[in-house]
């Protein structure tokens, strides 16, 4: 699986200054499709995550994004879901778009949706592959992830040891791509990962181009530190600013029914939750929905009018 990535790295300027970083891979002429990646990643998970000869073959372009303080996107002060909303729209007029789907991978979910429900005259459907739901106030819910649970527990107790905690991480993370081949890279990450998430994760990585994009991701992902990690975890402890019944376009939504970082209960009351869902709960963990390529690529954008 290559990137095929047509544009590595571009920037636009917003109306207030900010910068927002994307990328394009797939079918430069491809129908469009805008990708929104989740916690500690960037722009770079379309390079990795989605087979590059099936979106050539569908004929399918993704732009993918760095949401704000991550890769080249500059933090936004509120960081509300909605205010994204605004950037991405602001994005779609800059290339020429007036139509176009939408994906959120994890915790990208929240941003695409709210794109979904405030353009709905912009946004022909969206998919959400693992993706985080709004938790409810007092809602008591824990990952099956060690690690995850104590991200958790900081951004809901001690936000201010999360703060230091991710800034940490992405210091560490930071040193360690840079001084390791994105092989061994590959292979830390993974030992990391249940066996199921392992198991989808090699698939995706199985050649050089797929590996160096992973690397490429890692790196954009902590180019700016970890405010923008502890952020997003402590963002989704809010409301969302929408409700998921504001989204009326089509959603089809992918989750594992083992994934060890969002509770497949949690996905599943986000389904009953929007109005016009098609959920697909599969065997698998995190990365479940990725081994399901053939069907989300197909579906990822619209067939031309």
């Amino acid at each position: 699986m290559s990137t095929a990535a047509t544009s590595a790295a571009q920037t636009i300027t917003l109306d207030d200054g900010r910068r927002m970083g994307f990328a394009s891979f797939g079918d430069p002429g491809g129908r469009p499709c805008l990708v929104v990646h989740g916690f500690s990643s960037s722009r770079w998970v379309a390079g990795w995550a989605f087979s590059a000869a099936l979106l050539r073959r569908h004929r399918v372009r993704l732009i993918a994004v760095d949401r704000p303080g991550y890769g080249l996107s500059t933090a936004h002060p509120a960081g509300r879901f909605t205010d994204w909303a605004h950037d991405a729209s602001a994005l779609a007029a800059r290339l020429g778009l007036d139509r176009l789907a939408v994906v959120g991978v994890s915790m990208g979910a929240a941003s695409a949706l709210a794109l979904a429900a405030a353009r709905p005259d912009l946004v022909t459907g969206t998919t959400i592959l693992g993706g985080m739901p709004p938790v409810s106030p007092g809602e008591r819910w824990a990952p099956d992830s060690r690690g995850d649970a104590l991200y958790w527990r900081l951004a809901r107790h001690a936000p201010w040891l999360l703060r230091r905690l991710c800034q940490a991480t992405a210091a560490m993370t930071g040193r360690s791509v840079g001084d390791d081949p994105a092989d061994a890279l590959v292979r830390r990450v993974e030992r990391g990962l249940s066996p199921a998430d392992a198991r989808v994760f090699r698939e995706l990585l199985a050649d050089a181009g797929a590996r160096s994009a992973f690397a490429a991701d890692v790196r954009e992902s902590c180019r700016q530190g970890g405010a923008a990690m502890a952020e997003d975890l402590r963002r989704h402890l809010r409301p969302w600013g929408f409700e998921p019944a504001d989204v009326t376009v089509p959603v089809r939504l992918w989750h594992g029914t083992e994934d060890p970082k969002v509770p497949v209960a949690l996905a599943r009351g986000l389904a009953r939750r929007l109005p016009r869902v098609d959920a697909r709960f599969v065997p698998g963990g995190h990365f479940a929905a990725f081994a399901h390529q053939e069907e989300i690529i197909t579906r990822l954008a619209p067939e031309p009018a």
